[in-house]
């Protein structure tokens, strides 16, 4: 009578046995699905290749193809169409403008000067500050045209319109880090849910001599 009692206790440990196994089976595709693309996914997030430049005074027609907001970089150094353009650090006070090709919107250029907000080539042929933020409403081709507040026409800079690297970075970096957290917590909940069952069959068998005495 006793053994037959205690033969349900290994199901209970299957159980718990079972629970762990796919707590760990299922964290283990979230980190294989996230930590394999995060390298790239987080330099894509950060490609100066997206960025479209523009020689100041003048203007060029920029492909929005997502709603959102996008950054105004001044390029200290940088070189367009095989010509070199260099510098100061601290952009120049700048009035930038762009028009939908289609529908006619116009969205100004904000001042949003942020000096940790930077990016470099690794051998610094283009180095570039945040200077200004775009919000664009909808995807839309536009004339982008940018000039001198005061109205000179001197020295040429260069300006280069695209993501905000920033906040590309962060946001894929919180995607990311809420996919691995999703899979701690599944691993944790199955873990006590192992525990849980564990001491459940501890509990029944401390009462089962109890209970076949009478």
């Amino acid at each position: 009578m006793n053994k037959q009692k205690k033969k349900p206790s290994a199901w209970y440990f299957g159980l718990a046995g079972l629970a762990l196994v796919m707590g760990c089976v299922i964290a283990g595709l979230i980190a294989f699905r996230t930590v394999p693309g995060l390298p790239g996914a987080l330099e894509s997030g950060v490609n100066i290749d997206d960025l479209t430049q523009v020689v100041v005074p003048g203007e060029a027609e920029i492909k929005f193809d997502e709603p959102g907001a996008y950054a105004v970089y001044y390029e200290y150094q940088s070189e367009v169409d095989g010509v070199r353009y260099a510098g100061t650090e601290r952009p120049p006070a700048l009035d930038c403008l762009m028009t939908g090709v289609h529908s006619g919107k116009q969205v100004r250029a904000v001042p949003d000067y942020v000096e940790t907000n930077r990016y470099s080539t690794m051998r610094d042929e283009r180095v570039g500050v945040l200077m200004m933020s775009l919000t664009v409403d909808r995807p839309d081709t536009y004339t982008f045209a940018c000039r001198y507040a005061n109205g000179n026409s001197d020295p040429q800079v260069v300006v280069a319109v695209g993501p905000n690297f920033v906040w590309e970075f962060l946001d894929v970096s919180a995607r990311a880090g809420l996919s691995l957290l999703a899979g701690v917590v599944v691993f944790l909940a199955s873990v006590l849910a192992a525990i849980v069952i564990v001491i459940v069959v501890g509990i029944r068998r401390q009462r089962e001599p109890a209970g076949g005495s009478g």
